[in-house]
């Protein structure tokens, strides 16, 4: 861990439930769902709750026994609270929420095997990335202009965001275009919305219409369809995946700012 100011907290059940009051007094997420039918229903029986954690001291080790395996860019993220969740909550994904706190629903696994995955490394970084994006916006703001994103400010038809999902990676942040091309995630099924269940459509902020596969022109070899939904995730999967996408320009490009 040496003297890296990137330093992982497990909240106790009680702080946990103050720092998600304080979280969505900055970000409205729960309120912003709440009050869209089509997120309201796909969340309806889901707990979104701090659960009790057996020991904290032991997984507030645990993470940061793995600080040594994260981009050193990302050390500058500082203090981050690490919030456990009902395992219900939001589907069972890990997420985050401002202004620096990763939310995961289990963690037992940890506990269970004493062993840390490659995937759950991953994860985390993942996770940690959304987490510096909102602490370094400007930053980010330019990293994602030089793949090719920048914030599009035109209004989505009605019809697409009447089912759009709410991501709480990126509630807090405006849609994004490249070239044409603006992403939605969106519920499968508008009648019967689950959280799981979602397809990225991609909008043509110029002649108004919509496909359900990857532009090729914004396409990127190997990212999975889920990750186009906005720069913050595009960024995310590449960095805490960078084997999949040494090869692309894209990498090159986040890598002069990012020591992947």
């Amino acid at each position: 861990m040496g003297n890296s100011p990137l330093h992982f907290t497990v909240l106790e059940k009680e702080d946990a439930i103050q720092a998600l009051l304080q979280a969505e007094r900055i970000d409205h997420y729960l309120e912003e769902c709440h009050d869209d039918l089509s997120n309201s229903l796909a969340r309806l029986n889901y707990a979104y709750q701090p659960n009790r954690v057996s020991s904290t001291a032991y997984y507030t080790n645990a993470f940061n026994q793995i600080v040594s395996k994260i981009p050193k860019q990302l050390h500058s993220a500082g203090e981050v609270a690490i919030v456990v969740l009902m395992p219900s909550a939001d589907g069972g994904m890990p997420h985050t929420r401002p202004p620096n706190i990763i939310c995961y629903p289990d963690l037992s696994g940890i506990l269970h095997t004493g062993i840390i995955t490659n995937s759950f490394v991953r994860t985390l970084i993942h996770e940690l990335c959304h987490v510096h994006q909102r602490k370094f916006p400007v930053m980010w703001a330019t990293i994602f202009e030089a793949i090719g994103w920048i914030p599009w400010r035109g209004e989505i038809p009605t019809r697409l965001d009447n089912y759009r999902r709410y991501n709480p990676d990126t509630i807090d942040s405006s849609l994004w275009i490249h070239g044409e091309w603006v992403p939605i995630p969106v519920f499968k099924d508008g009648t019967k919305p689950v959280l799981s269940d979602v397809e990225i459509w991609f909008y043509h902020a110029t002649d108004g219409y919509h496909v359900k596969s990857v532009p090729n022109d914004i396409r990127i070899e190997g990212l999975p369809a889920s990750a186009y939904e906005h720069p913050r995730e595009i960024t995310a999967y590449m960095i805490s995946e960078p084997e999949q996408y040494i090869r692309t320009s894209e990498y090159a490009i986040i890598k002069k700012y990012v020591d992947i």
